[in-house]
């Protein structure tokens, strides 16, 4: 069996829903970030609030597929851009995992 990372989100960012769109916000920041906020879309707001610290990449793209009617492999492309771009920005960290779930 393949395993695929686990992630948590990160303490120094917060979530906020406002007027319906999920809003992070970086409570500890640099100076230069001082005014940056990141607003996610429907569907990065389910991945978001999925990520827990145990469940896989793989398991939450399943069960997100479960939910939206999209292929696969675009939301798998979609999913995968999205965590790039929080590990950017410092809101998620990588798991340690053994065996395919996190330590």
């Amino acid at each position: 069996m393949s395993s695929s990372p686990v992630y948590t989100k990160h303490s120094d960012f917060v979530q906020r829903e406002v007027a319906g769109e999920c809003i992070l916000v970086p409570i500890r920041r640099k100076l230069a970030e001082a005014n940056s906020i990141y607003v996610l879309n429907e569907t990065g707001a389910a991945f978001w609030n999925s990520i827990d610290g145990i469940r896989s990449t793989l398991s939450i793209e399943q069960e997100i597929g479960d939910i939206y009617d999209v292929a696969m492999e675009q939301l798998h492309h979609d999913f995968e851009t999205l965590l790039a771009d929080l590990r950017m920005i410092g809101a998620i960290q990588e798991v340690p995992t053994h065996d395919g779930s996190a330590t």
